[in-house]
């Protein structure tokens, strides 16, 4: 690395707002979080993969806007279905809620400048989002855990209803955000 890129990243790193530096602490906790969640689990920790995880945590925390945040998530998600046969664990949805946090943080940090600062209003979208597909998460595990457990026979026909549905509500949703970005943004004159 010659010396003008390594004098950039320095930069880079002094520019960062402090705001900006807090969201990407949450995004390095909760994907701390997410391995937590594993662990517990099992009963046991991975410690080649928590290696792994710091250092794509920090790296996508550096770098927001490069792929390591993929990859971060591909490796739990990978380790949970290596090691885990369970479905009705609590821990299932608090690593998944941890995931949707990190992968929502990472892309919120990405979607600003380093020195910038998200708006208020911004930020209590995206949490209102965020929370919102938390809550639907937990909503289909407990769905998914009562469903087991009655051992019932699957229904092909309710199954695309409700694969329907969720496309139905995902579309409506797509296209509410949408109309709010055209309703606030500002018309060139």
């Amino acid at each position: 690395m010659n010396e003008t890129r390594l004098q950039e990243w320095i930069d880079e790193l002094h520019e960062t707002s402090s705001q900006q530096w807090g969201l990407r602490l949450v995004a390095l906790m909760t994907s701390l979080g997410a391995m937590a969640s594993v662990a517990a689990e099992l009963g046991r920790s991975w410690p080649f993969g928590l290696l792994v995880v710091v250092v794509l945590a920090v790296a996508s925390a550096i770098r927001p806007d490069n792929h390591t945040a993929a990859a971060l998530i591909c490796v739990i998600a990978w380790h949970w279905l290596a090691t885990v046969d369970r479905i009705d664990t609590v821990w299932l949805p608090a690593t998944t809620c941890c995931l949707l946090v990190y992968h929502s943080v990472i892309a919120l940090t990405a979607s600003f400048p380093v020195g910038g600062v998200v708006p208020v209003s911004t930020l209590l979208i995206w949490l209102r989002r965020t929370g919102l597909g938390a809550c639907m998460t937990l909503f289909m595990w407990g769905l998914v855990v009562l469903l087991e457990r009655r051992e019932a026979a699957g229904s092909g026909v309710l199954t695309a209803l409700a694969l329907a549905l969720a496309a139905a509500g995902a579309v409506l949703v797509r296209a509410r955000s949408v109309d709010q970005i055209v309703a606030t943004s500002p018309t060139d004159d």
